[in-house]
């Protein structure tokens, strides 16, 4: 096993919001969510904690119930690479600077890749990555994922390209926790990355082995 992967456990243990799996986990000790304290006047006020409070991190038995946990992992995060634009989306893409599109040419731009080195390394048939380039089609956050690992992209940007999708970081999914982790960390190397994916179970996306 990669030394990392304690790193990244740690880390997982921190972010991940799953709470409602996390409650349900033999030995999982639910903290108190309520407490109270006097204000500058004297008044003793209740106050809700914050949800983070109930982080795998804070438990005891972290390492146990993390294990636990991994056991019962699937992934049902399956998409398509795409999904396509109505006429005016396709219209409001073409004009808006915030357009994915645009901002894809961008990032490819930036970080040197080419059409020809995404088609040899994900999953997506030629003529549908035509389409995304073209902003006909709309790319799904499982393809930008797989684009943030393959062209090798920054955690920022990898953000920012699901912003403009509409999608985000999800941290009550395990999938997005782990590549969150792996673009923060600038890793990269192909067997490093599969070993975080099997580690963690993550599926469903459309890196080439």
């Amino acid at each position: 096993m990669f030394e990392f992967i304690t790193d990244l456990d740690e880390y997982f243990s921190k972010e991940y919001a799953g709470y409602d799996k996390l409650s349900v986990l033999p030995g999982y000790k639910m903290p108190m969510m309520q407490a109270t304290k006097v204000d500058e006047f004297g008044r003793t006020i209740s106050y809700t904690l914050p949800p983070e409070t109930m982080a795998l991190s804070k438990q005891e038995n972290k390492e146990e119930l993390l294990a636990a946990l991994k056991e019962k992992m699937v992934d049902k995060t399956f998409s398509f690479s795409f999904s396509i634009l109505s006429f005016f989306g396709r219209i409001k893409q073409f004009f808006s600077k915030y357009g994915v599109a645009k901002h894809l040419k961008k990032l490819m731009a930036k970080y040197g890749v080419k059409d020809e080195d995404v088609l040899a390394q994900i999953n997506v048939a030629p003529e549908i990555w035509k389409g995304i380039r073209k902003g006909a089609f709309l790319p799904t956050k499982n393809l930008v994922l797989s684009l943030g690992l393959t062209m090798q992209m920054s955690y920022v940007d990898v953000n920012a390209l699901l912003n403009f999708c509409d999608e985000f970081f999800d941290h009550t999914i395990v999938k997005d926790v782990v590549i969150e982790y792996l673009l923060s960390r600038k890793i990269y190397n192909p067997a490093m990355v599969q070993a975080a994916l099997e580690e963690y179970k993550v599926a469903n996306l459309f890196i080439k082995q």
